[in-house]
């Protein structure tokens, strides 16, 4: 008997659509927001068993590894959808929080790769290319966010919005300094308080605040930290009270050097009122600052060395304290961060994470949104926490977690 070759090849295409000429998808899913969440909504999408596509995917991931694929900014998913068993794609750009919730409440744009000739792998194949193509704006269909719409810039949004049962957990971590004067005292350095944060934020403070060593004074600390785009900002701003839309005096590093900004409404020439756009980028401008010029307190250069404090996602946390930036994690109010100390409440610095859905959304868009929301919680890259395991819950980041 001759079977038609076009039926068998149909039936086979639905159990491996991909390949390495994959068709342009039929579909095409927008994701934008939370860089400190991008690991869970990996993970999510990845797995072949949530129900967004038929089976496990295959994954492009700019400027990262096979290994650290759930850290990239831009991430391409494509498959089979399971709901329509058309070809579906879902891209990314991981722009921060506040960026995500702006973008899905108007006709804010992301820049995405959405070009159709990339050579995708097999299904359930992970591929890292070296350089990434153009990308392209388009608006955004759903974004992740560290923070509710109540404490966000656009609390009038017309985005629907939903708790993804995750907590979020933020850390702090110092630069380091591996030669005098700060090798020997900087080991007493290893908390942050809401009062020494607020201190941090308005322009830096002696480090003899933070290490109790009076030897040390003459060298400051400074805070450098995230643009107004970020949720894991909106989340610090709001734990500590130095409050969610207050200006902060932060400073911007650059392999641990300190970066002029010359915003000539702020004191300094090295201050800013903005940061980073994402936590990835935070981490990597971190190093060694022994011997950064302290121009602030010091503008003639003469004095050298200064402790630079920043906060972060868990993920973007990793990265920093990893060679070569070589940062160390503080403790919060006096307690160091562990899984445990968020769930049972002793550790506040944390999140909530929601999903953010535009108005009048596209069919695929709505699918997805719906399995990431179900799903998300039992997907947690280890930079999250599962709600079903916190004794604690929390309104926002301006109130602290109850039991």
């Amino acid at each position: 008997m001759k079977i038609n070759r076009n039926i068998l090849l149909a039936a086979l295409g639905l159990a491996s659509v991909v390949s390495a000429s994959a068709a342009a998808p039929q579909e095409v899913v927008y994701v934008t927001g939370s860089t400190a969440a991008r690991g869970a909504f990996y993970n999510t999408v990845a797995n072949g068993t949530t129900g967004i596509f038929t089976a496990a995917p295959a994954i492009i991931a700019y400027g990262s590894t096979a290994a650290t694929a759930s850290k990239a900014t831009f991430m391409e998913f494509y498959g089979t959808d399971a709901h329509t068993g058309q070809t579906l794609l879902i891209t990314t750009d991981w722009s921060g929080s506040e960026a995500g919730i702006q973008d899905v409440s108007g006709t804010g744009t992301e820049g995405f790769n959405v070009d159709d000739s990339t050579a995708f792998g097999a299904a359930g194949s992970v591929t890292t290319p070296g350089t990434q193509p153009a990308t392209v704006q388009h608006t955004v269909d759903l974004a992740q966010a560290d923070n509710a719409k109540n404490y966000s810039k656009e609390p009038a949004t017309t985005a629907s919005s939903a708790y993804d049962n995750l907590a979020i957990p933020f850390v702090f971590v110092r630069t380091t300094a591996n030669s005098a004067p700060f090798a020997p005292d900087l080991a007493s350095f290893n908390n942050i308080t809401a009062d020494s944060f607020q201190n941090l934020a308005n322009g830096g403070d002696q480090l003899p605040l933070f290490t109790g060593n009076d030897a040390d004074a003459g060298f400051f600390a400074y805070l450098t930290g995230r643009d107004d785009n970020s949720g894991t900002r909106v989340n610090t701003f709001g734990i500590t009270g130095f409050g969610i839309t207050s200006l902060p005096n932060q400073i911007e590093l650059a392999a641990g050097q300190l970066v002029a900004i010359n915003d000539p409404t702020l004191g300094s020439p090295y201050y800013t009122t903005e940061g980073q756009s994402s936590g990835g980028t935070l981490a990597k401008s971190l190093g060694d600052t022994s011997a950064t010029k302290d121009l602030i307190q010091d503008p003639s250069g003469a004095t050298v060395g200064l402790i630079a404090v920043a906060y972060l996602g868990l993920s973007d946390a990793g990265t920093a304290t990893a060679a070569p930036f070589n940062a160390v994690q503080l403790s919060y109010n006096g307690v160091a961060y562990n899984a445990t100390a968020v769930e049972e409440g002793t550790y506040t610095f944390w999140g909530k994470e929601y999903t953010f859905l535009r108005n009048a959304p596209s069919a695929p868009a709505t699918w997805v949104n719906g399995k990431v929301i179900a799903s998300l919680k039992n997907n947690t890259s280890g930079f999250e926490i599962s709600q079903s395991l916190l004794h604690v819950t929390r309104s926002g980041p301006t109130t602290p977690p109850t039991y």
